[in-house]
Formats: C-alpha cells, sequence, structure tokens
C-alpha cells in the first residue's frame, strides 16, 4: 500500500468509521477487506491507530472548541442587549446561561476530571525506564550493567564479555576454547528491573532485546548440536544461523518459557527467524509472534504443537491454543521505544507498571475491560500516558506516589 492510498483511506468515511467502532456494517466490511489482504495489514493497522490516537484527543478539543465559539458569540451578541426591553433582557440572560449549560456541559463534566488529574499528575511525574540491567556470571558474580562503564566486562575461560558504547552487551568465545565439548559451559543470566530494557548478543551471536522485568539464561557457550535459552517475561529475537560443521544441517534453537499465570510451561523451536515472546507471569496468555523465518511452538504441558508463518500469532492460554493473524507493529512496539495500545485498559496498564515501576490499583466500579487504540512514545513521562487514555472520557487515572488510582 503506498502513500497515495494510505492518504485516501484516511478521508474515506467508512473506514474512520471501521477504525473509530462506530459502524457495525462498516466494521464488518474493513475485517473482511483485512483478511483478504493481509499484506497490508501492517499499514492498515498503523493507519488505526493514528485515527484512533486522533479521535481521543478531537473529543477533548471539540468540547473545548464549542465552549469557547458559545463565549464569542454570546459575547458578539450582548451589543444588541440594549436594545431589548428588560424584561427581554432577563429571558435572554436566562437563555445564555441555559446554553452555556447545554453545550458545555460535556467539557465541564467529563474533562474537568481529567484537567485535575492531569495538573495533579504533573507535580507527581514518574519518568520513563532506560536501560537498566544486571548480568549474573556462572560464577555468581555480578555485573550492574546500568553503571558499567563501555568496555571489556570479563575475559576468563576464553570467554569475553564487553559493553559496547550503545550499552549493549556482547559475547566472544574463542572457538579453540572448545568449553561445550568439555563440559565446563555454565548458565549466565540478565535480569532487567521494573524500568528497565536490555539488548544482548549471545555467544552464537543471536540478538535479544529483553523488555523490563525479564529474565533470560543463557549457556556460556553453545554445543553444535542445538542452543537453547530461557525466558520469564519479554524478549524479541533474532537468530544467528548456524550450520553443524559436520552434518551440514542448520542447528536449531529453543526457546523455553518459565510458566505465566496459568502455569503454562512452552518450547518454542527455531531454525533462523525474527520473533517475539510475552510469557509474563500476570499474564493471562503466553503470546509468541512470528515476524520472519517459522517457527514450532510446543504446549509442553497439553502437548500440543502449532507452526507459525510470518504475521501469525499463537495465544496460549487456560483455555486456548489459537493461531491468529498477529498486530506485528504492536507486539514489538516495546523495541522500537513505544506503546502500541490495541486492547483492553487492563492489560495497557500493565505494561505500563513495568516501564514505569508503579502499582496500579482499581477502585470500585473502576472500568477493565475498556478498548483503548493509540499510539505514544515510551520516552514519555508517565503523566503524559496516562492523559491519553484519559483523553477517553471513560477512565480516570491519579498518581499517588508510586501508585496508580483507576477510578471510573
Amino acid at each position: 500500500m503506498d502513500q497515495t492510498q494510505s492518504e485516501k483511506l484516511l478521508k474515506d468515511e467508512s473506514f474512520i468509521n471501521y477504525c473509530l467502532e462506530k459502524n457495525e456494517s462498516d466494521i464488518l466490511y474493513w475485517q473482511k477487506w483485512i483478511n483478504e489482504h493481509p499484506e497490508d495489514q501492517a499499514e492498515i493497522t498503523k493507519l488505526k491507530n493514528f485515527v484512533t490516537g486522533l479521535g481521543m484527543v478531537a473529543a477533548q478539543q471539540q468540547a473545548e472548541a464549542q465552549y469557547t465559539l458559545l463565549q464569542q458569540s454570546i459575547k458578539q451578541s450582548s451589543q444588541n442587549v440594549k436594545k431589548l426591553k428588560p424584561y427581554h433582557i432577563f429571558y435572554y440572560a436566562a437563555a445564555c446561561v441555559l446554553a452555556l449549560i447545554a453545550i458545555g456541559a460535556y467539557f465541564i463534566v467529563a474533562h474537568k476530571t481529567t484537567a485535575n488529574n492531569y495538573s495533579y499528575n504533573k507535580k507527581h511525574d514518574v519518568t520513563p525506564g532506560g536501560n537498566n540491567a544486571l548480568l549474573v556470571l556462572a560464577n555468581g558474580k555480578k555485573i550492574d550493567l546500568t553503571n558499567a562503564k563501555a568496555g571489556l566486562l570479563i575475559n576468563e575461560k576464553g570467554i569475553s564479555i564487553s559493553k559496547n558504547a550503545d550499552g549493549q552487551v556482547v559475547y566472544k568465545i574463542n572457538p579453540k576454547s572448545n568449553l561445550a565439548d568439555k563440559g565446563l559451559v555454565g548458565i549466565n543470566t540478565i535480569e532487567t528491573p521494573a524500568k528497565g530494557q536490555y539488548m544482548v548478543v549471545l555467544p552464537d551471536g543471536t540478538k535479544v532485546w529483553l523488555n523490563a522485568k525479564t529474565t533470560l539464561k543463557y549457556p556460556e557457550a553453545f554445543p553444535e548440536n542445538g542452543r537453547e535459552v530461557e525466558l520469564n517475561g519479554e524478549g524479541y529475537f533474532e537468530v544467528a544461523h548456524l550450520v553443524d560443521s559436520k552434518t551440514g544441517k542448520r542447528i536449531r534453537f529453543t526457546v523455553k518459557t518459565t510458566p505465566n499465570a496459568n502455569g503454562k510451561v512452552q518450547y518454542i523451536e527455531v531454525l533462523g527467524t525474527h520473533f517475539n515472546v510475552n510469557c509474563y507471569q500476570d499474564e493471562p496468555d503466553a503470546v509468541t509472534t512470528l515476524l520472519e523465518g517459522s517457527v514450532k511452538v510446543t504446549d509442553a504441558d497439553q502437548k500440543r504443537e502449532a507452526l507459525l508463518h510470518p504475521g501469525q500469532q499463537l495465544i496460549n492460554g487456560k483455555h486456548n491454543f489459537d493461531v491468529v493473524q498477529a498486530n506485528t507493529e504492536a507486539a514489538i512496539a516495546w523495541k522500537n521505544g513505544d506503546f502500541v495500545f490495541h486492547e483492553d485498559v487492563s492489560s495497557a496498564l500493565r505494561k505500563i507498571a513495568r516501564w514505569y515501576d508503579v502499582d496500579v490499583v482499581y477502585l470500585p466500579g473502576a472500568p477493565q475491560h475498556l478498548m483503548l487504540g493509540g499510539w505514544i512514545s515510551r520516552k514519555n513521562n508517565l503523566s503524559d500516558v496516562l492523559n491519553m487514555i484519559e483523553a477517553t472520557g471513560k477512565v480516570h487515572l491519579k498518581l499517588e506516589g508510586r501508585r496508580v488510582l483507576v477510578t471510573e
């Protein structure tokens, strides 16, 4: 889909209705159209997020504009008040007051709390996360990657670990060491805290980006017959393509995900590909999203398998094991430094809580299944993100210390 086609869609009323979920027939039409044009799904998703984000802001701006225009109209009309008889002036004033109440009600009622919350949240703001992580070596030694200077961190047993200028951890193995064959390989761990993220280049050249509150365990060196790592949290993988020198076959790469909220353990078998895995313990589903190549996902508990193709996503939950078309932009938005919300408010707030290291508290009556759509950079302070969500007019969010209070 080129730029001209995208611009036409933004002028198409039925497409706008689909994005804002205003007309059932338009929604069904565009859902069918997207299924028939999977190659355009990524661009459609981007346009929908754009329209939704504008829609949330437009509601507030429209109300404010109506209120301002009405005040101007009354000011201009007041010049003619002197021509009216005294009792007419009384009725005119009463009518003006009623008009102000009727047209300005949405602005005054729906946005007064939002404005107050935003002002309050600004005073108690929380900064976003950054490149923060802890490296735990096989011998128990801990290296604070957040404060470590760029350069060589450790060099022993034929393994060198460095931190480059971009704040990434890079492993290099001396091929003559043969650590794996000698049975001398230990397990290293990288842990990102809340408000943390990090990128590591594993001993085989595989690149892994880790989201906040994530743990990745991996061997100091991989044997030739297979590579396996263990993930708890969320990671984006670009797996290095390696070939067994003896057989000429590709060396498999396996990601074991630790149990999520439903106790799910799964194995993701890879030959060489790009994919994202979300398997936080507080999430109801483990979600694997494929961007390039192919992966096979195995549910260790119920021994189910699924083969994913690019643009597909496996949702592995308590009662489901489903392959669906993926919103790839939303799935890896965190890696690109963004929030792309295409989910209910409780799911969005879990992401926010990890990145800003806050607790979310739902007060009685607070909506937890309100659907959100929109985009905002993860570089913003917390108040800006909360204000965007509040612009829906259906939920209010207030910062108190390290807590976000959610009310109706």
